[in-house]
């Protein structure tokens, strides 16, 4: 009984060791991720919502983004719309962070959700940006642009 107490008792520890030790990889890549995905999404909005060019979206978008674009004259026609709040004026940086997905059959998918607050032309707006790292490679699989109509509305205090 002894014997297979201490054999039980090495078996703990060789996992509990195997989990700090996995738990510190993860953490370790998880923070390289991190900074890759926020350069990747900060340099890929400011490229995009510069001069709302559609080329500089495609050129960043996934296959799964360009399978939601039916007719590329759907894609043309949101970047008009973008085009109206005018080029970007202030840009202070997104906010978000990556994610690894381990999947049985599937395998290991990496992705990340960025939200930036920017300023344009016509006032400010929010862009949240979703990403998938694809052979090594980070692509947009998501991009949003949601216009604060009344910025500045709630901005004073009334006096009571």
């Amino acid at each position: 009984m002894k014997k297979v107490l201490k054999i039980f008792g090495g078996l703990c520890v060789a996992v509990f060791l195997l989990l700090i030790i996995l738990v510190s990889i993860i953490a370790y890549t998880g923070r390289g991720l991190d900074k890759e995905s926020k350069t990747y999404a900060d340099a890929a909005i400011v490229a995009i919502t510069s001069q709302w060019n559609e080329k500089d979206l495609t050129d960043r978008a996934s296959p799964q983004f360009m399978a939601t674009v039916k007719d590329p004259a759907d894609l043309h026609l949101m970047m008009g719309v973008l085009r109206s709040l005018g080029p970007l004026k202030k840009y202070d940086g997104s906010k978000g962070e990556a994610n690894i997905d381990l999947n049985w059959p599937r395998g290991r998918t990496i992705t990340a959700i960025y939200v930036a607050q920017a300023e344009f032309d016509r006032g400010p707006a929010e862009i949240k940006i979703s990403l998938v790292k694809l052979d090594g490679v980070w692509k947009i699989v998501g991009f949003n642009v949601t216009q604060h109509t009344f910025s500045g509305l709630w901005a004073a205090k009334p006096n009571l």
